[in-house]
C-alpha cells in the first residue's frame, strides 16, 4: 500500500496491483474500519473504496445542490458531471 495522502488526510492511496492481492483485507478495513482509498494505476486515479456511510452522505449533498440549483434557476440543468480528462 502507498501511503501517501495526496487526495485527504483521511483517504490513502492504493495500487491496483496490492489491492488485487488482498481484496479481503481492504473491504474489510473499508467496512470495519471505515477507511477510505484511492485506487491508482501507476500515477492515475482509477476508482475509490468508500464506507456506505460517506457515498450515502455524497449522495444526498448531490441532492442537496440539484435542489439547490433548481431553486435558484428553474431552467437551469441540475445534473452534475465529473469532470471529464
Amino acid at each position: 500500500m502507498m501511503n501517501k495522502n495526496t487526495q485527504s488526510p483521511s483517504i490513502d492511496t492504493l495500487l491496483v496491483n496490492e489491492f488485487r492481492k488482498q481484496v479481503g483485507e481492504y473491504l474489510n478495513q473499508t467496512y470495519y474500519a471505515g477507511k477510505a482509498f484511492t485506487l491508482m494505476k501507476g500515477n492515475r486515479p482509477m476508482a475509490a473504496l468508500v464506507p456506505m456511510s460517506l457515498l450515502e452522505r455524497l449522495t444526498q449533498l448531490e441532492d442537496q445542490l440539484a435542489s439547490q440549483v433548481l431553486a435558484a434557476d428553474p431552467q437551469a440543468d441540475p445534473s452534475i458531471d465529473a469532470p471529464t480528462n
